[in-house]
């Protein structure tokens, strides 16, 4: 043996129990590190997937600029892909509105959000695709010929050459799509077409988007109106200058960061109750000569032993995690998750894993290191195994002696009761912090509340018969019917000055609803009395309940007490200087008079719904407006469970570490102390009063945890919820009480399973065995 470091090997042969804990801890912090990044990762290649086929892959678009402008930002040579996209013309065919869009045939496969599902794109100025649902309701396919009443009266004959594949805001606003190209579209390009021509451009990988688009503005003169970034496609790629994508960039690093701490708590809880446990084994290292410097390298060298063997299993556990939640998605519905990535390596997720995993190995193992090396050689000749000399004794006065002992070995290590402790707190912040995430996802989903409609009619010049509602509830396949009664523009006044607002009515099925989705106040009163309301939540307005309003709709004025305030509301008119104000229906009725309703939802209770649909359609009149939402809301569900399977995840393992963090620590600071154990069970101390003890002391380090994990957690918890959903929707804060019991429970549950095998153990063991134990 050339050096005291050659031990290190031999010792973790003779140890293998030991050694095994310490190397599954660096699998699980490694692995929680690894499948956290690895499914971040996956999830936002699948939203950006998504949002690349629903909005385009373009970074920035420019409008109001000329032909010479858009040659030279073509010839930068910071921009890969770039051209003109014209939107804004409408026509008819037939009595159905179609919606024109013109583009080259580079930048409509390239650079929009359409598809072409079949046949050949448009070359001259006559030729078009027409989307699948306008093919099918015209009975026509690609090589037939349609006839298009332009805006200005006249009428143009287009040949089909491909289906254009429908698209949910197609759909969802009851119009034909319609694509030309370039020369096609200008042909027929009135004063609407302004508006809506654009300039897309895409940028090459590695470029700083943000400052190329500085730089576009600053150098050809244009205003902010006039240069848009592609909002969701940069805040996936860390390049937006969005505010809320600024929000979620502060919240992600912070995160980032939380699991760091986790991953080094963990580890650095294992090596130092290994310390605790190999004190005798240190004090002989310096018998027999070494130094402090040297036992300070073998305890990181052991630990550097220990991180190659539990990297590489942790990358392939967290690897594999982020595989099965993949899969998952895919099980669920393949279509509607095509997007996702199956069997692909998250490059970022396995190199975060492992520099995170030796780097907090090291970091970790630098605090035992120091306290191993101030083992005295004394220690080893006296056979005492305790570091820390404590010189009063636990009052026992107040408490029984095992409890009293118990709570004073939790609590006279200063060190391992911080790391222990924080152990349990961070877990739980994790966990409130993710939490987080799941209901800014909900919010940012209307698709996903209860009253989101499969089908939304909304009324042309004539007023929605209320008998409809009853006519469509009795068709097959209908699930649900509600409509909306509105009124725009009813002057109202109240403490914070006079405007408008727009009146919508809640039947009692949407009432209900209300009640879920309240920010704050009582659904009650609405639904009692006709003197409350409920108030909408806008920015620059601070309803609270018990406001009182006077509104107008009339020559008679009607005082209103608002009972509670929603974060938000469906509805066809815009709102009021005031808002959107929100009553029964019979306050309406009494307030306005039966204007028939402004929209009706429908929501539908299987999938094959077209017959259904169509019949709808007949009994509705000839200018109403039929919205089919089923795509688009498919499309919002579909990045819904993309993400909450990857969140709900992170809260999974986050809460598998924390079971696992806790057994092992437990086991180790019992294993720690061994002999003590054995010397008061020599003195008289039975297994009752063993079991109590190490009870006492488990739970002093849970409780501690929790009582700290709740006070940092829920500030945090407030101070997200603040940052990324209340002020973007005025939705109020309330304690998470089913995530914070499911925490708090599972650490306490874990505590009382983890001391149950340790204190087996000691109790089957012979007195004389325990204290002859060796380390």
């Amino acid at each position: 043996m050339k050096s005291y470091l050659a031990l290190v090997p031999q010792y973790e042969r003779i140890h293998r129990k030991s050694s095994r804990m310490s190397v599954l801890c660096i699998v699980f912090s490694v692995l929680l590190v690894t499948a956290i990044f690895s499914m971040a990762d996956m999830a936002l290649r699948a939203q950006k997937s998504y949002f690349i086929k629903t909005n385009g892959e373009y970074h920035a678009s420019v409008t109001g600029i000329s032909d010479e402008t858009a040659e030279l930002i073509d010839a930068r040579l910071d921009v890969a892909v770039c051209g003109w996209t014209y939107q804004g013309n409408v026509g008819m065919i037939g009595s159905k509105t179609v919606s024109f869009a013109g583009a080259s045939e580079d930048t409509f496969s390239i650079l929009t959000e359409m598809e072409l599902q079949s046949g050949t794109y448009p070359a001259r100025p006559d030729e078009a695709l027409l989307n699948q649902t306008a093919l099918e309701q015209l009975g026509l396919s690609a090589g037939s010929t349609v006839t298009v009443t332009l805006s200005d009266g006249r009428s143009k004959d287009y040949h089909v050459t491909g289906v254009l594949r429908d698209m949910g805001s197609l759909l969802k606003a009851d119009v034909y799509g319609m694509v030309m190209n370039e020369g096609g579209f200008r042909e027929i390009a009135d004063e609407n077409a302004i508006d809506g021509t654009t300039f897309r451009i895409q940028f090459k990988p590695g470029v700083n988007i943000r400052s190329a688009i500085r730089e576009i503005r600053d150098a050809y003169g244009l205003s902010d109106r006039q240069v848009a970034e592609n909002t969701a496609l940069l805040g996936l790629m860390g390049q937006s200058e969005n505010g809320t994508m600024q929000s979620l960039y502060i919240v992600t690093t912070f995160l980032i960061l939380l699991v760091l701490i986790a991953g080094t708590v963990m580890i650095a809880a294992s090596f130092n109750t290994n310390v605790l446990e190999r004190v005798q084994f240190y004090g002989l290292l310096r018998c027999l000569g070494a130094d402090k410097g040297q036992v300070k390298h073998f305890v990181i060298r052991q630990g550097l032993r220990q991180s190659m063997k539990g990297v590489p299993i942790g990358l392939i556990a967290g690897q594999v995690i982020t595989w099965c939640a993949c899969f998952l998605l895919k099980s669920v519905s393949g279509d509607r998750f095509s997007e996702i990535p199956m069997f692909q390596f998250s490059l970022s997720g396995l190199m975060a894993g492992a520099v995170v995993g030796f780097l907090i190995v090291i970091l970790a193992s630098l605090s035992p290191a120091k306290k191993a090396a101030r083992v005295s050689p004394i220690i080893a000749i006296s056979g005492n195994t305790q570091l820390t000399e404590h010189k009063k004794a636990e009052n026992t006065s107040c408490l029984r002696v095992d409890t009293g002992m118990g709570i004073f070995h939790a609590v006279s290590g200063k060190k391992n009761l911080f790391l222990m402790t924080s152990s349990y707190a961070i877990s739980i912040m994790m966990f409130l912090s993710f939490q987080v995430l799941v209901v800014f996802l909900g919010e940012g989903m209307p698709a996903l509340t209860p009253s989101a409609a499969d089908l939304s009619v909304t009324m042309g010049g004539t007023d929605l018969d209320r008998t409809l509602v009853e006519q469509i509830s009795t068709m097959d396949g209908v699930e649900r019917v509600f409509g909306r009664m509105e009124c725009a523009g009813l002057p109202v006044s109240s403490d914070g000055g006079d405007g408008t607002i727009t009146l919508v009515s809640y039947d009692e099925l949407q009432l209900q609803w209300a009640k879920e989705e309240l920010s704050r106040g009582s659904v009650s009163s609405v639904q009692d009395s006709n003197g409350y309301v409920l108030a909408v939540y806008q920015d620059g307005r601070n309803w609270t309940v018990g406001d009182t309003l006077t509104i107008r709709p009339a020559a008679e004025e009607r005082q209103v007490i608002i009972s509670g305030v929603l974060p938000a509301t469906q509805s066809v008119n815009g709102a009021g200087s005031c808002g959107y104000v929100v009553c029964s229906e019979q306050t309406f009725l009494e307030f306005v008079g039966d204007t028939g309703y402004t929209a009706i939802d429908v929501q539908f209770s299987g999938t094959n719904d077209d017959a259904v649909v169509a019949a709808i359609r007949n009994l509705l009149p000839s200018d109403s407006t039929v919205s089919d939402k089923r795509l688009s809301n498919s499309e919002s569900q579909s990045a819904y469970y993309t993400g909450a399977i990857f969140i709900y995840g992170f809260l999974i393992i986050i809460a598998f570490i924390t079971v696992f963090n806790i057994f092992n620590s437990m086991n180790a600071s019992v294993a720690s102390r061994t002999k003590q154990y054995g010397i008061m069970r020599s003195i008289g101390m039975g297994v009752d009063q063993l079991r109590r003890m190490i009870a006492a002391e488990a739970f002093t380090y849970a409780v501690l945890g929790c009582v700290a994990g709740c006070i940092l957690g829920l500030p945090l918890n407030k101070l997200m919820f603040q940052f990324l959903i209340a002020e973007k929707w005025g939705t109020g804060w309330t304690i998470p009480v089913g995530s914070l019991l499911i925490i708090v429970l599972t650490c306490l549950a874990s505590a009382g399973i983890a001391i149950r095998r340790p204190i087996k153990q000691i109790s089957s063991m012979a007195i004389v065995d325990t204290i002859k134990l060796k380390q």
